[in-house]
């Protein structure tokens, strides 16, 4: 079966919605034709093929409201479409320039396929202007919502905290986001490199990894640092460098909250952390994929409470501890808990690794998946 995927970019682009595209694909890749239409920023417009994924890429003329701007995309869908080749579309949403694009084909071209969309998360926009202007293009997404034959998500949370998709409940299915299930052994080697990361830390550390933006909620991490006795090492970059070095000294901190910026292999920090911090602040976190990276190798988490998906990797007392989101004594409450108490600990590290095998691995999402699209499009799934 092809499967054609209107999606925004694709890794090494950095991204939640670009690692589910090519988790998919490689998930599938026994059971699927992946074809998957996406925006470069540099690179030329090109078509490259890998395996059973076909990844065409379309040059993008720069941004709008964080979506790329591809102004051939309408027409080389619309190509895609005519040939025929393809009997399921899904759509990764939200994605402006795809709807627009599957909008205006759908306009000249009867739909002949089934229409799939993947809600990964809901339109959060905080400026009037950009909600007046993605009011006037709801009707667009209407339009299609009406044409489509099931959605996806990837956690039942997903589903129950959205406005715009939690009508759609009923025609909802559950393929999970998922880790390579080689991720989840431990090399030869890997021991001494996490061994190492914490000789150069200076010791025992907790771990966050991610952008450096506001909804991730360290600001609240930072607070909480002068109550856990314990490094915090920061991975990731982003427009709050700055701002977070500042509070970091003003509180007194600098020396245990460690901006590492970005690295090249994270494996050797999950391992050598004592457990993962996810600490956001809005819904706009709807999954944590550095959640399950963690979990994946026995660490737990402590994460906050959103209704979001984060709540549904992370169960509170299973696989990590959680605390009321932008409650720094309550983020402080939860690691302190873990740090004073090894057998705790261990039991939600090996429940986490457990769980995010059954729940989200290659095996997991590729056990979702093919039976839906068989079903989807007449098989018996």
């Amino acid at each position: 079966m092809k499967i054609l995927h209107l999606g925004k970019y694709f890794p090494p682009e950095p991204g939640g919605m670009e690692v589910v595209v090519k988790s998919f694909s490689e998930a599938t890749a026994a059971s699927f034709s992946n074809y998957c239409l996406v925006a470069t920023r540099t690179g030329k417009t090109r078509v490259e093929t890998s395996g059973g994924t076909t990844v065409h890429y379309l040059r993008q003329a720069g941004t709008f409201l964080l979506a790329p701007v591809l102004l051939g995309l309408p027409g080389v869908l619309h190509r895609l479409r005519r040939g025929g080749s393809f009997p399921v579309i899904l759509l990764h949403y939200p994605n402006p320039t795809a709807v627009l694009a599957l909008f205006l084909s759908l306009l000249l071209l009867p739909k002949r396929e089934k229409i799939v969309v993947w809600h990964h998360a809901d339109v959060l926009l905080e400026e009037r202007w950009k909600r007046a202007l993605y009011a006037l293009f709801r009707p667009i997404e209407e339009f299609i919502f009406r044409r489509t034959d099931a959605f996806v998500a990837a956690t039942p949370h997903h589903v129950s905290c959205s406005k715009t998709f939690r009508r759609f409940s009923g025609r909802t299915s559950i393929i999970p986001y998922a880790l390579p299930d080689a991720w989840f052994q431990i090399g030869e080697g890997e021991p001494d490199a996490a061994a190492k990361v914490r000789e150069r830390l200076g010791g025992r550390f907790l771990l966050f990894v991610g952008r450096l933006v506001p909804y991730k909620g360290l600001a609240t991490l930072v607070r909480a640092a002068d109550r856990i006795p314990r490094r915090i090492a920061i991975i990731g970059t982003g427009p709050l460098e700055g701002d977070l070095r500042e509070q970091a000294a003003a509180m007194g901190v600098a020396d245990r909250v460690l901006l590492l910026g970005g690295v090249d292999d994270l494996r050797p920090y999950y391992l050598g952390c004592d457990f993962f911090v996810l600490p956001s602040v809005s819904t706009l976190e709807g999954f944590g994929i550095v959640q399950i990276e963690a979990m994946a190798l026995g660490k737990p988490v402590v994460s906050s409470d959103l209704p979001s998906g984060v709540t549904y990797v992370n169960v509170h007392g299973e696989t990590g501890l959680t605390f009321h989101a932008g409650d720094d004594a309550g983020l402080a409450e939860a690691c302190n808990r873990l740090l004073s108490d090894d057998a705790l600990k261990d039991r939600l590290g090996r429940n986490a690794r457990d769980r995010t095998f059954r729940k989200f691995s290659y095996t997991a999402m590729a056990e979702a998946a093919v039976p839906f699209f068989s079903r989807l499009c007449g098989g018996s799934g």
